[in-house]
């Protein structure tokens, strides 16, 4: 499913609501229209969340919703919402760096049903726990801000001390929750 600023996006570059299920027909012809590519209306009910379905949509959909937003692709359109690099003025929740405690706990949540828990240790973020594969248990992650509906950005991973990279999830839904525990 769409995070819910993919779907803002969406609907504005269409120039309609999509309410109901129903909405999704025209919206489909409409992106085929404009991106010469086809896509159903019975994905875009799945991305929409009208009904279940698909956990990660495939890239091919994706890259056609990019084009639809005036995008060279996904990842193009996912770095578009990189808030790593500069912050947006206007925020729906937002967390930076400098606003976790020493020891405290952060619980970050992305679809397809993805829990983070991470601790600040020293001004860096250790992984607690994670139901996501690509992150192990004491990892450690940097971040300039996290921001709900945004796709979460680690700007530096690091692997028993050894740096992994750059790391970006929650591309397709976006953050759904950010919560201190």
């Amino acid at each position: 499913m769409f995070s819910k600023l993919i779907k803002q996006k969406v609907v504005e570059r269409y120039g309609r609501s999509v309410r109901y299920p129903r909405d999704c027909e025209p919206l489909a012809n409409h992106i085929s229209e404009v991106c010469e590519a086809k896509l159903s209306a019975s994905t875009l009910r799945r991305l929409f969340g009208f009904v279940k379905g698909i956990n990660e949509p495939r890239l091919y959909t994706l890259d056609i919703i990019a084009t639809y937003l005036g995008h060279n692709g996904w990842e193009q359109l996912i770095h578009s919402f990189d808030r790593s690099e500069d912050e947006p003025e206007k925020v729906i929740d937002k967390l930076k760096p400098e606003q976790i405690k020493n020891g405290q706990i952060i619980q970050l949540t992305y679809e397809p049903g993805r829990v983070i828990e991470v601790r600040m240790v020293g001004g860096t973020l250790q992984l607690v726990t994670s139901n996501e594969k690509r992150l192990l248990l004491n990892d450690e992650v940097r971040f300039k801000v996290m921001e709900l509906h945004y796709p979460l950005t680690f700007t530096h991973h690091f692997r028993q001390g050894n740096s992994v990279g750059k790391l970006q999830l929650a591309t397709v839904s976006g953050i759904t929750s950010i919560k201190r525990i």
